[in-house]
């Protein structure tokens, strides 16, 4: 029986106005780690297995975890770490991961609002395991997994016969919702709670942003000069521009 490990993440939703309250808690499961669970859940509902999804969050509310319960996870751990230092983040999950016994790790190449794919590799580095990056679709065989592996030019089929980290690239997919019934199991599945505080001392950083709330200004029966000058007007005005 495979037992697969999702690693997931919450993330900012792109269709939220700009302001530090959405960024706080309007938060989605981040797309391409929802692919890799939908992919996990692909291989469990041909073979079988248990799915258990690793959840990182910055806000104590379980809510993204038990979304991941509803969507086809068996079980759950929630992480609470409130920082965003992808370092730690690393080191916090690696230490978890060590816990768990699992047959392979899936997660998403990326945060959809970051696109540094430093997650997977950092996790690869500590772990000390291969790591399968820019995947599209995989499937399980009988001793190996069978995957597609996104290139530049081309689409390879690779075999994955050891333990790694399989890291997709696609979070486009036709999008999957619970059940009632899958809602209603999701009282009866364990999620287990750990939390972290920093660990390491750093400066406080105050994020300053523009208001993106603009009011809008026309400017009618003017010359070509004369309304280059107003743009620029505007443009200093809300610091668009120096």
């Amino acid at each position: 029986m495979k037992k697969i490990l999702v690693l997931m993440r919450e993330t900012f939703s792109t269709n939220e106005p700009f302001t530090l309250s959405n960024i706080k808690e309007k938060k989605v499961l981040n797309p391409y780690d929802e692919y890799a669970l939908f992919q996990s859940k692909k291989i469990k509902e041909t073979i079988g297995g248990e799915i258990i999804c690793l959840f990182i969050s910055q806000r104590e509310n379980q809510y993204g975890l038990r979304t991941a319960l509803g969507l086809g996870a068996d079980r759950g751990i929630f992480i609470y770490y409130p920082e965003n230092d992808e370092r730690e983040i690393a080191n916090i999950i690696s230490e978890e991961i060590k816990k768990i016994d699992y047959d392979i790790i899936f997660l998403g190449i990326r945060d959809v609002n970051d696109d540094r794919e430093e997650l997977p590799y950092r996790l690869a580095i500590k772990l000390k395991f291969p790591i399968y990056s820019h995947i599209l679709s995989i499937e399980s065989k009988e001793n190996f997994f069978l995957a597609e592996k996104e290139k530049e030019n081309t689409i390879d089929l690779i075999k994955i016969y050891k333990k790694g980290i399989v890291a997709f690239s696609k979070n486009i997919y036709e999008p999957q919702y619970p059940s009632i019934m899958d809602i209603m199991r999701i009282k009866d599945k364990s999620i287990t709670t750990v939390n972290f505080r920093k660990r390491s001392n750093s400066k406080r950083v105050n994020v300053l942003y523009q208001d993106m709330r603009r009011k809008q200004s026309i400017c009618r029966n003017a010359t070509a000069q004369e309304g280059v000058q107003k743009i620029i007007e505007y443009m200093r005005k809300w610091k668009l521009t120096d």
